[in-house]
């Protein structure tokens, strides 16, 4: 299954909402028990998962984005998700972790990044949304360099994402914000 046009109606079934449900009773106890970032991860792990929800993507792809942050932010494992989920979904949210080991931001999320596009489509799609919901707050960063990392980074992702998700609305979505937020943050790039 694809992205949905959007004059389409879209209704899952009940053993799909109640999967993407589980995921999310899932990742709130993750992040109960040891969440440790103190921005809002539960809201932006929802809102990811509920932009590919909205735009029709098949279960496996929403239950994913909804858990993209437990590695990364939580003392979940990928073994942790694989037992709940299966490997698949823990195969992914994997690739959608940075790797704490890289310490240096804009190899972290190249890094990151030619991960998910190893694997392919999936874990493309849930970057875009993940860029998509972060980049309503990259002109706050409190810093130039700040911003223009995350410019840089949304350029690197735009760039490299067209081959696996070029022809979906989503990546067209990707690149009008682009365009938002450069002038937004307003910064000079390389």
């Amino acid at each position: 299954m694809s992205e949905l046009d959007w004059d389409e109606e879209f209704i899952r079934d009940k053993e799909e909402d109640e999967e993407i449900e589980r995921a999310i009773v899932y990742l709130v106890n993750s992040f109960q028990e040891s969440g440790g970032n103190p921005k809002p991860v539960i809201l932006h792990s929802i809102r990811v998962g509920m932009e590919l929800y909205d735009r029709g993507y098949e279960e496996r792809v929403v239950v994913t984005s909804i858990l993209h942050d437990l590695i990364e932010d939580t003392a979940v494992k990928k073994e942790d998700i694989a037992s709940e989920f299966g490997e698949e979904v823990s195969d992914i949210v994997e690739a959608t972790s940075f790797d704490s080991e890289i310490e240096d931001y804009t190899e972290r999320y190249k890094d990151t990044l030619n991960r998910c596009f190893e694997i392919g489509r999936e874990p493309v799609l849930i970057k875009a949304a993940d860029t998509l919901d972060n980049s309503n707050y990259y002109h706050k960063g409190d810093s130039e360099e700040l911003r223009r990392n995350v410019i840089e980074k949304m350029e690197f992702f735009i760039e490299n994402s067209e081959p696996y998700i070029g022809d979906e609305l989503i990546y067209r979505d990707l690149k009008e914000q682009y365009d938002l937020v450069r002038d937004r943050v307003d910064v000079e790039t390389d």
